[in-house]
């Protein structure tokens, strides 16, 4: 006879409930055939497992010390059904999660923090990369999600557009603007202005509405960040222009928003690898970054007004 499961199952029931009779209760089956299968293991290990005692299964030394070695081997068997058993109701998992410098500090951990309240048992880990790396990281299957704060699509992605708001006007507190509803290029002639590199798509297309307008202001500081100009801004080194995301986080310490005359729209893009296999974990996270997406543009939009 051949060792088989069966064969242990029996072993260990017996061993752990201490009789042939609750060990075939245990088992659904019937005393004959547990000790059946007691014989046989026997006989597959060349061991003597129990001794036979008026009717009753005493283990030897050599069952004991087996039996140390069954209850690891079920015990991994019985963590990873418990395992299977979260996963179908999405209570454990890992969530891996790279998204662009403007997301990375206030939205993304109010989305993290939400999500973990529901989902207690599930791990998130979450990057900060450049565009170009996010999308190489998820073509490369190391990743689950990406946000990027710029338009964005490649045959190798799935994708679609996150958020679209036009981006805000910022002000530091008591500044003589703050009191107009909507700014005006031609409100900005001369100003201290604080932008993003050169490099930045969105701060040349800023460049050029200025340039349009006929308007010329001081450029005194650029910076990497939109965080960064929102911290230089309220410290009243000048006035600027930046995302919605970023400026509500920096609000609640007194930064102004406003609304700008013209149509600036922040396009972010929401990446997934075509290739990776599809997660229910996944698609309720992607259902919180957008329920919490809403909730900020919501309050941008009254801030501005405010």
């Amino acid at each position: 006879m051949r060792l088989n499961v069966r064969l242990i199952e029996c072993f260990r029931a017996v061993m752990t409930v201490g009789t042939v009779t609750a060990a075939a209760e245990m088992l659904h089956t019937s005393q004959p055939a547990v000790s059946r299968s007691i014989q046989q293991l026997e006989s597959a290990l060349g061991l003597r497992l129990f001794d036979r005692t008026k009717g009753r299964f005493v283990p030897t030394a050599y069952a004991i010390a087996l039996f140390e070695e069954v209850k690891k081997t079920f015990l991994g068997v019985e963590h990873i059904a418990r395992v299977a058993s979260n996963l179908k109701t999405f209570q454990s998992g890992n969530i891996s999660i790279v998204c662009s410098p403007v997301f990375s500090q206030g939205f993304i951990a109010d989305v993290a923090s939400r999500f973990l309240e529901r989902h207690p048992s599930v791990s998130l880990s979450i990057d900060t990369q450049l565009a170009s790396t996010i999308a190489e990281g998820l073509i490369a299957q190391r990743f689950d999600i990406g946000i990027v704060a710029y338009p964005l699509s490649l045959p190798a992605l799935e994708w679609s557009t996150f958020a679209e708001p036009n981006e805000v006007f910022i002000l530091p507190p008591y500044h003589p603007l703050a009191n107009r509803e909507i700014i005006n290029p031609e409100d900005l002639r001369e100003s201290r202005f604080v932008s993003l590199g050169g490099n930045d798509v969105y701060r040349q297309r800023l460049d050029r509405v200025f340039e349009d307008a006929g308007v010329h202001r001081r450029l005194i500081i650029e910076t990497p960040t939109s965080a960064s100009v929102c911290s230089l801004v309220l410290k009243g080194a000048g006035v600027g222009l930046v995302n919605p995301f970023t400026a509500l986080e920096f609000a609640p310490r007194g930064l102004v928003m406003r609304r700008f005359a013209r149509n600036l729209p922040f396009t972010t893009t929401l990446l997934r690898a075509k290739h990776r296999p599809s997660s229910p974990l996944v698609d309720l996270f992607v259902r919180q970054l957008a329920a919490t997406r809403d909730e900020y543009l919501a309050a941008a939009e009254a801030a501005v007004l405010n």
